[in-house]
């Protein structure tokens, strides 16, 4: 397989899951302020700290600005110099497939398309100046839309296991940076008041966690078990460890498919990071330090990554992505 195709395969995919997961926080996010009443810190900062955009936020708007939900709101949707903003994400996604389009099925062509054409011809604007939250929802639920054609429209061969892996590792930083941002506003016994729960909950929705922890965790959320949760539990698909763990085994299907004898140096870095999850613990999580943890993971995912170009993708080649799609995370 062309390096260049795969890298556009690894894309295209990647950046439609970060148009997903910003569509959803903000969307929880601007539920969660407009229901409860917390600090200034904790209502918009936290969204653009998550993002990766604070130090471009902050050159471009002055600190008492990160209080303004309808400003934050426009930068992360509709700014298109902002590289993580949903609108740059999916033209991304869609030139990406496009230069593709003979490796993606009719049915993710026209799904990405016409998403990206409500966009930007003035649908999508005008739903989000009448009907934020159905706004968010149509954005999610086209994401969905794409991402089930994809699964049962084109072969399970090698482009397939690309774009497969680039939804894991936009998804494991996702989840990991989230967390990281946002754990320290979450009571670590349990909720204390209203506004404890709350917060346990915008957190959960943030990771799409809510009715899964329900249904598997046997105690109230709080700190001390929506972490082990959304870190450790295997079995939830946005899971840190789940996430982490699909994308060693896509690496496998890979590397079958490209008849590499030796282990690749982002296969041995996945090995290292997932078995390394596998031995914690939900008490050993905490012991070792959650923010510690979770920015090593975040370090990692971001080294799996620029590996993962090296062993696979031309480096010389850069067209695909705007940048390498890493996104700092400072605290």
């Amino acid at each position: 397989m062309i390096s260049r195709v795969a890298e556009h395969c690894f894309w295209m995919h990647r950046y439609v899951e970060r148009a997903e997961n910003m569509a959803r926080l903000l969307q929880v996010n601007r539920n969660f302020v407009l229901d409860v009443n917390v600090p200034r810190a904790e209502r918009w900062l936290p969204v653009v700290v998550v993002s990766g955009e604070q130090e471009r936020f902050g050159e471009l708007y002055t600190e008492e600005m990160t209080n303004d939900g309808e400003l934050v709101e426009e930068y992360l949707t509709w700014n298109e110099d902002n590289p993580v903003s949903l609108l740059s994400s999916l033209r991304w996604a869609r030139e990406n497939a496009r230069t593709i389009r003979e490796v993606i099925s009719l049915e993710m062509w026209r799904a990405l398309n016409s998403t990206y054409r409500w966009m930007v011809d003035g649908e999508g604007r005008r739903l989000y100046q009448s009907e934020r939250d159905e706004f968010y929802d149509r954005v999610r639920s086209s994401a969905a839309l794409f991402d089930g054609v994809f699964h049962n429209t084109i072969l399970h061969t090698e482009p397939y296991y690309f774009m497969l892996l680039g939804i894991y590792l936009e998804r494991a930083g996702q989840t990991a940076r989230i967390l990281d941002v946002k754990h320290h506003q979450v009571n670590r016994d349990g909720a204390a008041s209203a506004v404890d729960s709350a917060r346990s909950l915008a957190l959960l929705r943030s990771c799409s966690a809510t009715e899964p922890f329900f249904k598997h965790v046997r105690a109230a959320p709080s700190g001390k078990t929506i972490a082990p949760f959304l870190v450790l539990e295997e079995r939830f698909p946005r899971s840190v460890l789940h996430c982490l763990a699909r994308a060693r085994a896509c690496l496998t299907d890979i590397r079958g498919f490209t008849q590499r004898a030796a282990p690749t140096r982002s296969a041995q870095l996945l090995d290292a990071v997932v078995g390394s999850l596998r031995a914690h613990t939900a008490g050993s999580l905490f012991e070792t330090g959650l923010h510690t943890e979770l920015t090593r993971v975040i370090d990692t995912a971001a080294e799996i990554c620029s590996a993962f170009r090296e062993d696979y993708f031309d480096p010389s080649f850069t067209s695909a992505s705007p940048t390498l799609g890493v996104q700092s995370q400072k605290q």
